[in-house]
């Protein structure tokens, strides 16, 4: 067959990047996953290419329909079936395979991957029908073929619907109306949807990188103790949330755009910012130390105030009641400042290196082998996830159960925004290409952040199951003495914690259960216990070194989701949330420092703590992104 001059320039149909895609796809069947292909020779006679074996006894339906489009109208359309592009972008795989079998004006090819659900159309540049109608062929016969897993039905379409447009007349200016983008970004229901909302939100923050400036009352100037802060408690309360969440948010997008320059330009080149980011972190991690000594029901006696006299417009006031309490807010006001300021000052010696006309190609690059390596990734995390779903319950799993399908609508957005960076490469806006770079380092920073969460679970649940059986074994130990020594008191609570340990023991034998819970449970049973009649053997260096790994455990788990749910889906979060996050953070690391020392007795009071902190965050957090509409499971998503 030939094949009719080298192509010079491939056209991306712009309308078609990858639209389709793994949103209206995830519930239907597909072709088997098997290796990873790279661009393939096309078949050495006809022009079906089925690699994925999707096509079973339709191959001939699928020939003759592709013949009659040649018959008729001149025009090869080639179809090709893999399982998967090999880490590509769909619209790259498909014109790197067009170029490498030489394909020519009046031929088109047509390549969808069954596995991760993926489809693109190459056309040459100098091809008779416009973008628009071509977007229309996909649309009105590609798309809703592929949506039923009809891969036959999508090239028979595709052709016969190519045959009648060539019939008649058609725009070869390469135009593209409004109509173009709309009706491709409306098949994006659900999941896609989700996906480009999470794309634009995670734009947002990066334009505010540094610093919550954009608030009121915030920036440069930040929140002087004599200007601009308001004197009601309330509005002063409010304000002081409304800036200690913005300064959360700017400081989550400064770690994540730090991790992108110094996997650019290294340590070395980033170390100031790195230093005014720490900062900053230690300037917030005291402003959410004040706002939860504020929450606490009650109060502290004698709440911590911030060191150094009133200010000038404040009276000397004993330090109680609301006086106290405005002093504390105005101090989380100007600590979030502070931050800002620091961060504000070395902002333009920090992204100079990454402006964009220094070198976007390899920026380019680089983040294209970030897209494929997460692509790997996410048919892995995958794999993990199914496994995990038989071997555990529910519940164990309900703080990633939609990662994974997350992540692939972060490649979603992803594939689009590379695109968009290439073509603006080969329209010479260096410029524009950058723009593109830096969300697509945004996106797929969420993507990894959605597989890093089920590769951290899947860890603490095989950990915290291996730690089990000796912490129950620890608990029933200490039953017997905490029953001899049991005042009548203590009757009610013997008994609960025995019931806890025979329930625990119970789900470990009769099939999948949450071993992070369980661990949970049957330590704060060992408490009550040790209260009761087991303190001597809580004191023993070597069993408190391994509760201190238990509920070590359990607390970094449950702050790990807390911090998850946060990042991924932080614009609906509030400030009760991300404070009791900061606090378990702070609880842990004190924890930490203590279990360093010959007596770990205070470290496990500070883990305790932190556990107590992050299960109210991640709560507070699951019923700030519910009543937002935005959290799983709840019916706004499939």
């Amino acid at each position: 067959m030939s094949r009719t001059g080298p192509r010079t320039a491939v056209r991306a149909v712009r309308a078609l990047v990858a639209v389709l895609l793994a949103t209206c796809w995830t519930a239907l069947p597909g072709a088997s996953p098997a290796r990873a292909q790279d661009p393939v020779p096309l078949a050495a006679s006809g022009w079906v290419t089925d690699r994925a074996h999707a096509l079973d006894g339709r191959a001939p339906e699928v020939a003759a329909a592709l013949g009659r489009l040649h018959e008729d109208r001149s025009v090869q359309l080639f179809a090709v079936y893999v399982d998967d592009f090999s880490g590509r972008t769909a619209q790259d795989w498909a014109d790197t395979t067009a170029q490498q079998n030489g394909l020519g004006r009046d031929d088109l090819l047509l390549a969808v991957a069954t596995g991760p659900r993926l489809y693109a159309l190459s056309v040459d540049q100098g091809f008779r029908l416009s973008d628009q109608v071509l977007g229309e062929v996909a649309r009105e016969s590609v798309e809703p073929a592929l949506r039923r897993a009809d891969w036959a039905g999508a090239a028979v379409g595709a052709a016969r619907d190519l045959d009648t447009a060539l019939a008649g007349p058609a725009r070869r200016d390469g135009s593209v109306s409004a109509s173009d983008y709309v009706l491709p970004v409306a098949v994006l229901v659900g999941a896609g949807a989700v996906a480009l909302y999470a794309y634009a939100r995670r734009k947002r923050r990066a334009a505010t990188r540094t610093t919550p400036a954009s608030a009121p009352g915030a920036g440069a100037a930040g929140w002087e103790r004599d200007a601009g802060v308001p004197r009601e408690p309330a509005a002063l309360e409010a304000e002081a949330d409304r800036t200690l969440v913005a300064t959360d948010d700017a400081i989550r997008t400064s770690d994540e755009e730090l991790g992108f320059a110094v996997e650019r330009f290294g340590e070395a080149a980033t170390r100031p910012f790195a230093r005014a980011l720490a900062y900053a972190r230690s300037e917030l991690a005291t402003a959410f130390r004040l706002r939860q000594q504020l929450d606490d029901d009650p109060p502290p006696q004698g709440l911590a105030l911030p060191q150094g006299p009133a200010p000038p417009d404040e009276p000397e006031l004993p330090e109680e009641g609301g006086a106290a309490r405005r002093r504390m807010l105005r101090e989380i006001l100007s600590r979030c400042a502070s931050a800002g300021r620091r961060l504000d000052a070395e902002a333009e010696a920090f992204d100079a290196p990454r402006a964009p006309e220094r070198d976007t190609p390899r920026a380019l690059e680089t983040v294209e082998t970030a897209f494929r390596t997460l692509t790997g990734r996410t048919a892995a995390a995958d794999s993990t996830l199914t496994a995990l779903r038989q071997r555990y319950a529910e519940s164990a799993l309900a703080p990633v159960a939609h990662h994974v399908e997350d992540a692939k609508e972060h490649l979603v957005a992803a594939t689009a925004s590379l695109n968009a960076a290439h073509q603006a490469l080969d329209a010479e806006d260096p410029a524009e290409a950058a723009t593109h770079v830096r969300t697509t380092e945004a996106t797929l920073a969420g993507a990894t952040a959605f597989l890093n969460a089920v590769d951290r679970r899947a860890a603490e649940l095989a950990r915290a199951e291996e730690l089990l059986p000796g912490a129950l074994a620890d608990a029933q130990a200490a039953v017997a003495p905490a029953r001899e020594s049991s005042p009548d008191a203590g009757h009610e609570t013997l008994t609960r914690a025995e019931t806890v340990l025979v329930g625990v023991g119970r789900a470990r034998a009769s099939g999948p259960y949450d071993p992070i819970d369980a661990l949970r449970r049957v330590a704060q049973a060992e408490a009550a216990l040790a209260e009761l009649g087991a303190p001597a053997r809580e004191g023993g260096p070597e069993h408190l070194r391994a509760l201190l790994e238990r509920v070590t455990l359990t607390a970094r788990a449950t702050a790990a989701a807390a911090e998850d749910l946060i990042a991924t889906r932080g614009d609906a979060v509030g400030c009760p949330a991300r404070t009791r996050l900061w606090e378990a953070r702070r609880h842990l690391a004190q924890a930490a420092a203590e279990a360093a020392g010959p007596d770990p007795a205070g470290a496990l009071a500070e883990v305790r703590r932190a556990d107590t902190l992050a299960q109210q965050a991640l709560a507070l957090a699951e019923a700030d992104v519910r009543n937002d509409g935005d959290l799983p499971g709840q019916g706004e998503k499939p």
